[in-house]
């Protein structure tokens, strides 16, 4: 189920990363002329070659264009200063012969009907449509007008559908381990297993430490049992984080782990001061890792 899950959410990716690409395009079939009225363009629309161009659309073409420049001059800020008319140097004729790629370039730069910045108004709408024109990209965005915008829906819906699919496939796995059962003592590698086994260790150490007679005794014994869980007890919990997530959510998770790591600086620091030979300390701090010790399991307990 994983795989299908994570083919559809790469496909709902690449579906949706294609559908975005049109959001800004316009289609003029289908769109009311008011709405269009009030749209500008953002890149060339349409083309037409000089060459082969009757004089009939050639000067319609500059009527359009005429009614466009001037609307332009109006929208243009009147307090900026016009911009000085430069006189470009007369430059020597050259006699070279052009290159391939030149002339290729010629060939392909055929020029626009609709120009950057133009208002779609009727007349330029008209010469737009006889040239088969379909869409346009203008400047602003409306999903009444997105013509691929129920695209982009069904890859979100793609996207969810996938991540619920992902999950599911989690929470069956986590269901056959359990209906498998998990091994006991010290092969057991689940959280509240070894959440379970830790706190034996540490209900261990009080019943020595109740016993012991002498000073080493009690530090021999602080020093071998937190070192236990040092080496095993703590990494297999801590290994234990895609479940423990899956069960808890990360906000479950994170609140389980502030206790845990918080429970865990105070058995190190009474393993230091074991080692060290510090009875009094190290004590202190087993005493301090009590509550901290009821709260993980708290936290933990919707996980069990």
């Amino acid at each position: 189920m994983k795989l299908i899950a994570f083919l559809i959410i790469t496909l709902s990716i690449i579906a949706g990363s294609l559908a975005s690409s049109t959001a800004y395009l316009a289609p003029l079939d289908s769109t009311p002329r008011e709405t269009l009225a009030t749209l500008r363009l953002t890149s060339p629309a349409g083309a037409y070659d000089p060459d082969r161009a009757d004089e009939a659309f050639l000067q319609r073409l500059g009527e359009v264009r005429a009614l466009l420049d001037a609307e332009r001059a109006v929208q243009a800020n009147p307090l900026k200063p016009p911009a000085p008319v430069r006189t470009p140097a007369p430059v020597p004729a050259v006699e070279t012969q052009p290159t391939g790629e030149q002339v290729l370039r010629a060939r392909e730069s055929t020029p626009s009907i609709g120009r950057p910045g133009d208002l779609l108004i009727p007349e330029l709408i008209d010469l737009l449509a006889a040239a088969n024109v379909r869409y346009v990209k203008v400047a602003s965005f409306s999903f009444g007008r997105w013509p691929h915008g129920w695209l982009f829906i069904l890859s979100c819906v793609g996207l969810l559908a996938g991540a619920w699919m992902v999950r599911l496939a989690q929470k069956r796995a986590l269901a056959a381990a359990d209906a498998a059962g998990t091994p006991a003592g010290e092969e057991a590698t689940d959280a509240g297993s070894v959440f379970t086994r830790l706190s034996g260790r540490l209900h261990t150490l009080a019943e020595e430490l109740a016993k012991a007679r002498t000073e080493d005794e009690k530090l021999a014994s602080i020093v071998q049992h937190i070192g236990e869980i040092q080496r095993n007890d703590v990494p297999a919990f801590v290994a234990d984080r895609p479940a423990l997530v899956n069960r808890l959510g990360l906000a479950g998770y994170a609140e389980l782990m502030d206790r845990f790591a918080a429970m865990e600086r105070q058995l190190n620091r009474a393993w230091s001061a074991a080692a060290d030979g510090h009875l009094p300390e190290s004590e202190t701090c087993l005493r301090n890792a009590q509550p901290l010790l009821a709260d993980t399991l708290r936290k933990l307990k919707p996980a069990r």
